[in-house]
């Protein structure tokens, strides 16, 4: 890959510099790779780019997702792409500056925008963050991790049995349906999004939808009060 030199300002010569960049990174490519393509880019620049044009604001995204994994590395604790609204634990001040330098950078669509860098981080972050919660001894908590983080089983490689592991593929279709559900139910259902959701151009359209999950939940017989629901999801994963 080209590696031409970025100067410290952000112009349009920048811009150009790391939209060719950017455009060149594999598919799929991971974290790592990510943050060896904007080693020396900073986060105004990236988000710079990602208005460049729409044939490369995908990948802009993602660099801006990589940049902030990079900055604030996975953990078993809090990560900063669940940050929510109005936040105010320690994750969510140390993003906030870096927030406010990319909505700054973007000015318009800058929610939506947010919306998709956030969920390529949780992507590029899943491999780091499944090692792990796959490292911790106690079962039990370990359990409790892949819950509180929903890490979805991984896919099953070439060469495997088609009656062996837990991919979605082979993954019993009355847990995935109860899990995968869930997890939506529970996203619309959180506190934490309430403001969210109020703001949203589409929320009526959300609160349509919530009816009918809530409904499909019901159906499935698995319980709406979010505790009962967490104890019900990791209950089914187990059987």
């Amino acid at each position: 890959m080209e590696n031409l030199t970025l100067t410290s300002d952000n112009t349009e010569a920048n811009v150009l510099i790391l939209a060719d960049r950017l455009s060149k990174v594999e598919k799929g490519a991971n974290q790592n790779q990510w943050s060896e393509a904007i080693a020396d880019a900073t986060l105004v620049q990236l988000a710079s780019v990602s208005i460049h044009g729409e044939k490369i604001s995908g990948s802009a995204e993602r660099a801006v997702a990589a940049w902030l994994n990079a900055a604030m590395p996975v953990t078993l604790g809090a990560q900063w792409f669940n940050v929510q609204y109005r936040d105010k634990s320690d994750i969510a001040k140390t993003l906030a500056p870096h927030k406010k330098d990319i909505f700054a950078a973007w000015k318009k669509a800058a929610s939506t925008k947010w919306g998709r860098v956030r969920d390529y981080a949780r992507e590029l972050a899943e491999p780091t963050l499944r090692e792990l919660v796959e490292a911790v001894e106690d079962e039990a908590k370990r359990e409790e991790y892949v819950v509180f983080f929903d890490l979805q089983p991984e896919p099953e490689t070439e060469g495997e049995g088609e009656g062996t592991g837990n991919s979605s593929r082979n993954r019993d279709l009355y847990e995935r349906s109860v899990c995968e559900i869930g997890k939506l139910y529970r996203a619309l259902t959180a506190t934490d999004n309430d403001d969210i959701i109020k703001a949203h151009e589409k929320r009526a359209e959300i609160v349509a939808a919530l009816e009918h999950i809530t409904k499909a939940l019901t159906a499935l017989d698995a319980p709406t009060e979010d505790e009962d629901l967490v104890k019900f999801m990791k209950a089914i994963t187990k059987r």
